[in-house]
Order: C-alpha cells, then structure tokens, then sequence
C-alpha cells in the first residue's frame, strides 16, 4: 500500500538498556547510555526490552531533559511503534485516503471537536448522509498468539471516552471507536479483559448500543508507515 507517513528525522539505532520510569528509556548507541523520551507510556510487556533494537530521532531542543524520541523497536523481525500518538494521523491519512472501507464515504470535518454532552474525542466526520459522526482513536501495541489486545493497562481514561461515546449515541449521533494496532503481525483484536475487565465488559455494551467498534493495523519499515490491514476481526464476546 501507499505510504501514510514518513519520518523526515534521521533515524539514530541504538540498544534499550532499561526502562526507569513510564515515559523514558536508557538507550546505547555507542558510548554510555543516553535517556530517550518514551511517547508510550503502556506497558510494553515483550516490546520495549533490554537489549533489542530500538530507533530513535534526536530532537533539537535545549530545553528537554531528553535528547532523542523513541520511534519504534524490533521484535522478532517486526518494527513495532513507539508513538501512540501516531495513531491519530495514521487513522486520519488513512481515512483521507479513502483507504477505509467501514468509513466509504465519510468525509473529514475536524479533529479534537467537543462532544455535544462533555468533553472531546478524536475526530468530527460528516457521513455521507450528512450527518455528524464522532470517532474515538486508540492505539494497540500488545500481541499475543496473533491476537492484538488493548489496553495493556488500567484505563480510566478510556473507559471515560467509552462512555462519552455511549451518551453522544443516545443523543441521536453516530459514534466509532477505532483501534489503531501500530505492528503489521496480527490477526485479529480483542480487549485485554484480564488487565481491565471494566474496559472489556463497557467496549461490548457500547458495540451493542450502536457504537461501531473498529481496528486496523499499520506498518512501519523505517522510514515510512503503511496500512497493513484495513479492518482486523473485532472479537469481543
């Protein structure tokens, strides 16, 4: 598939050493170790690792207390993103694109709109009714047996955005929630009951409110990211 982003940054390899804390990671790249910034703050249980490979960007700012970005690292041969926050433009350029199937038609309104109830989510898109429609975005990097499961832990936040979603529908809106899965070795999706079984049981009542229940995969070969899968099965039940 056609590119949906390309990093413009060089590209610095180096070797995860450990992780002190959510939002960092020490990383060799020749000399002594460097502390990297961690956008992920999940917990990358099997992905971010003592020595596996990781890719990095330097950021230019001397008032960070990190010199370099952590952008994605290796496991098993497969690139795996670090960026969570990627998830919104890759679903946003996919979208554009017309490369989404389960949104034919849509078109882009604005991101981070306000819900008519409280607070915000992701995306404002207009169907091809006309008619407003509000996607929530959330990226997935966890994997076991083929299987992508999210979250990787607790979420209140999310679980707060579910039910935005629930209440924007019973309102009279249309409401999505779409699972970015940022590594292309999967096939299918299904909430991480056993780390947040609140989460797993709130996802399936808002599937069956009306709420449509999403998830894609992408692929990163550095420098570029790609859509690998347009709509992964959802299981739920």
């Amino acid at each position: 598939m056609d590119p949906l982003l390309t990093v413009d940054d060089e590209l610095v390899v180096g070797s995860i050493v450990d992780r002190p804390n959510r939002f960092v990671v020490r990383v060799r790249f020749d000399d002594a170790p460097e502390r990297v910034f961690l956008g992920d703050p999940g917990a990358l249980e099997g992905i971010v690792e003592p020595g596996r490979e990781i890719y990095c960007s330097p950021a230019d700012d001397p008032d960070r207390a990190t010199d370099y970005d952590a952008i994605a690292t290796s496991v098993d041969g497969v690139y795996v993103s670090l960026r969570t926050s990627l998830a919104n433009d890759l679903f946003e350029r996919a979208l554009v694109a017309d490369s989404l199937p389960q949104f034919d038609g849509y078109a882009l309104e604005r991101r981070e709109p306000p819900l008519p109830d409280h607070g915000r989510t992701d995306f404002l898109l207009e169907t091809p009714a006309g008619d407003p429609a509000y996607v929530e975005v959330k990226s997935c990097t966890h994997l076991e047996d083929g299987v992508a499961k999210f979250p990787d832990r607790q979420t209140e936040r999310g679980r707060r955005h579910l039910r935005s979603l629930e209440a924007s529908l019973e309102d009279g809106y249309e409401a999505h929630v779409a699972f970015v899965v940022q590594r292309p070795d999967v096939e299918r999706f299904r909430p991480y009951r056993e780390v947040d079984p609140a989460f797993a049981s709130l996802l399936e009542r808002v599937r069956d409110a009306g709420v449509g229940v999403h998830a894609v995969a992408t692929a990163f070969d550095p420098p570029v990211y790609r859509l690998a899968e347009v709509a992964l099965p959802v299981e739920l039940d």
